[in-house]
């Protein structure tokens, strides 16, 4: 398939480069969203060539698009999937606008260029080169593109599965969270998501008697209420790996070239590894090994003379796959002790296909011929993405889209950051094996 594609690399790269411009030209910032401005520029270029994408809004503006390429029937349909919702962006502190799609310095710049408009461009031209080629396909390929995914996909994704299930029903799914070249002791790396961390937002309130600020007391609701960040932010929950995690580091450690020793996983092993690794890379490695329950706000009193009776703590609670919510809390409670009031907020769902399997197999298989001298692994999301829905269906989730950087460029600092933007030589490589990857899988 790939052959086919490098006989007008130019005329491939102008038109990809032509698509995502024009979806970085449309202000989908999240909120209000507005995706319908994008998930119409997508239609009208589906429709162009010969398919009649659904439109659906979940409410004003807030448009989903979802079109299928027939193959035989043969197997259960892919599902490419995409959000076309961007954060909001600081136009004072960027080089070009973040709504320009300017090309500059070999880039094309604009908020939504590696989250995730430019998967959304890619899985476009996968359904237009489809449709042209004439492939014949066992699978059907589904592609979605939707909104919400920045605010927890309920506009999107999610209504979808919960009020049109048989238009993204699939097997498999494919979409954000792996792919973009990493460089581990100066080796190229591509990971792929293989599973993501369930959210389970609380507040936390301690309670006590008010008084007056001029007569201090030993413990108010203050008080508690610090003593139990104290406790979260120093004590780690406790110890689980996942399959995915249990691949990532076995090779991560050989990697490093770690001693046999050193290998085996444990809890002492796993701290040695972080010691050696970079500090942002250590953190996160520590995020995707246990639970996490991070403080992110801090709310108590009106007057600063006087002694609130409740102080309030929110904390952004993330589990790994296997654990449940009852499970997460009780682990949190073992850590700050009793007497605190919890009040859940919100929860989603954690993920996992593990490493293996035709999907996870095909990538090998197709990165091998693109990046023969790199090192694909598994990858576990400290966050989540869409797939916390699109699982509900009982479609295994897999998050790819590759995308080659050189090792001093920033991806990790622009995505929802200043000066997105997108190398085009890597877009379009990434493109060309992203083909490769749906047209392989849906071939066999």
């Amino acid at each position: 398939m790939a052959q086919t594609l490098l006989t007008d690399v130019q005329a491939l790269t102008d038109e990809a480069v032509r698509h995502l411009q024009a979806l970085l030209r449309l202000d989908t910032t999240n909120p209000p969203g507005n995706e319908t401005l994008a998930v119409n520029y997508l239609a009208d270029v589906l429709q162009r060539e010969g398919y009649r994408p659904t439109v659906i809004e979940s409410g004003p503006g807030r448009g989903n698009l979802v079109v299928r390429f027939r193959g035989s029937g043969e197997r259960e349909p892919l599902l490419i999937y995409s959000h076309v919702d961007v954060v909001t962006a600081e136009p004072n502190h960027w080089t070009h606008e973040p709504f320009s799609g300017d090309v500059a310095d070999g880039c094309i710049w604009g908020r939504g260029a590696l989250d995730m408009k430019s998967m959304v461009a890619h899985e476009l031209m996968v359904m237009l080169l489809l449709k042209r080629q004439g492939v014949q396909l066992k699978r059907d390929v589904i592609f979605a593109a939707t909104a919400d995914e920045e605010a927890g996909g309920d506009a999107g994704i999610g209504f979808l599965v919960d009020h049109h299930p048989d238009l993204i029903r699939a097997e498999y799914g494919l979409s954000e969270g792996g792919g973009t070249t990493m460089f581990i002791a100066g080796k190229a790396v591509y990971d792929v998501r293989t599973g993501e961390k369930g959210t389970c937002r609380f507040k936390l309130r301690a309670y006590d008697e008010p008084g007056h600020g001029s007569v201090p007391r030993p413990r108010t609701s203050v008080s508690q209420a610090a003593e139990a960040v104290v406790k979260l932010v120093n004590t780690p929950l406790p110890f689980r790996p996942t399959a995915t995690f249990t691949a990532f580091f076995a090779t991560l450690t050989d990697l490093i070239q770690l001693p046999a020793a050193k290998r085996e996983l444990n809890e002492r092993n796993l701290k040695e590894v972080l010691d050696l690794l970079p500090a942002a890379l250590a953190r996160y490695l520590n995020a995707i090994a246990r639970d996490t329950a991070t403080p992110t706000g801090l709310r108590a009193g009106s007057k600063i003379n006087v002694i609130p009776t409740s102080a309030e703590v929110s904390v952004d609670g993330r589990f790994l796959p296997g654990q449940t919510e009852e499970g997460f809390l009780a682990e949190v409670r073992q850590v700050i002790g009793e007497g605190y009031e919890i009040e859940q907020l919100d929860t989603g769902r954690p993920q996992e296909d593990p490493p293996g399997g035709p999907l996870y197999d095909t990538i090998l298989s197709v990165m091998k011929r693109y990046a023969p001298d790199a090192i694909v692994m598994p990858m576990m999301m400290s966050g989540a993405t869409d797939a916390r829905h699109v699982s509900r269906l009982g479609t295994k989730c897999l998050g790819f889209d590759p995308v080659r950087i050189r090792e001093d460029f920033p991806a990790e600092q622009l995505v929802h950051g200043h000066d997105e933007r997108i190398p085009i030589d890597g877009y379009v490589w990434g493109l060309q094996a992203f083909y490769d990857i749906v047209t392989q899988f849906c071939s066999r």
